[in-house]
């Protein structure tokens, strides 16, 4: 159940992401080269790195969701 959560969660902030990848795309200039540094940054890593970062924050705080057999 764990790794469901935080699976869900990662996911779910994929779209948060886009949106500041977007914003931050519109503030360097909306280029449409693919090739320049800040649209592979702002349009690829930004909202991935959202994914990541929620999957990793997801599964620290759901401790409570594990299963722990003992015996």
């Amino acid at each position: 159940m764990r790794f469901t959560r935080a699976i869900i969660i990662s996911l779910l902030l994929f779209f948060p992401g886009a949106i500041v990848g977007l914003f931050g795309w519109l503030a360097t200039g909306a280029s449409e080269d693919n090739t320049l540094p800040e649209v592979i940054f702002f349009c690829n890593i930004v909202p991935f790195g959202f994914v990541f970062v929620g999957f990793i924050w997801a599964w620290i705080n759901g401790e409570e969701y594990s299963h722990n057999y003992q015996g």
